[in-house]
């Protein structure tokens, strides 16, 4: 069987991946911080597939985050065969009142962290042969937004990973990729009024949220 982790797991695309990969066959870790309901509710969504997931509860704005999800792993015995990195945090913050903390706070979360992680599960060797990382990243890498820099300038940094790291990861028979989500039809975007959804769909070529 092939072991997965998913971070940032519990709604929008990671859920729908952890979905694919329970429907593949996968035995998946999701993982959460601080909101057990939600977890709870989740581990409802997915009875179905009980037996081939578990949860890791892991702050991963934090670096003792990646000594939590490590450590749960190497609990386990399992090797990785799939590390889809999907948490992320933002600042919307004016650009004038932007604090060093809460920048710093949005570069540790959606890149540094990342980062952390990628090298510890590998200084453990805690991959499986052929493993595969993927980098959720997001269309403010590469089309910056009116709002939070600190969130579009990580996820650009998030994007160059993959670039950076292959030739150290290759040699590992490790492959790490990134992808650029643009708006997808979750319960976030759901949420939003509809004045702003409507601004939203009037930026996109086919006008629709996919």
């Amino acid at each position: 069987m092939n072991y997965a982790v998913v971070t940032g797991s519990t709604s929008g695309i990671g859920l729908a991946i952890v979905e694919a990969l329970l429907n593949d066959n996968c035995y998946v870790f999701l993982n959460y911080s601080t909101n057990k309901k939600r977890a709870d509710e989740v581990r409802m969504l997915l009875a179905k597939h009980n037996g081939r997931f578990d949860f890791i509860r892991a702050d991963l704005s934090d670096y003792s985050g990646i000594e939590n999800l490590t450590a749960t792993i190497r609990d386990h015995g399992v090797l990785i065969k799939y590390l889809v990195l999907n948490f992320g945090m933002t600042d919307r913050t004016a650009f004038g009142d932007i604090t060093s903390e809460n920048w710093e706070r949005v570069m540790r979360a959606n890149i540094t962290i990342p980062f952390f992680m990628i090298q510890r599960l590998c200084n453990d060797e805690l991959f499986s042969n052929n493993a595969s990382i993927l980098c959720i990243s997001s269309l403010m890498a590469s089309v910056p937004h009116a709002i939070s820099p600190s969130y579009g300038i990580s996820k650009s940094a998030l994007s160059a990973l993959p670039g950076n790291l292959a030739k150290y990861l290759s040699p590992k028979d490790i492959r790490i990729n990134a992808v650029e989500p643009g708006f997808v039809d979750t319960q976030w975007q759901k949420d939003k009024p509809s004045t702003q959804i409507s601004r939203i769909q009037a930026k996109i070529t086919m006008s629709r949220i996919r």
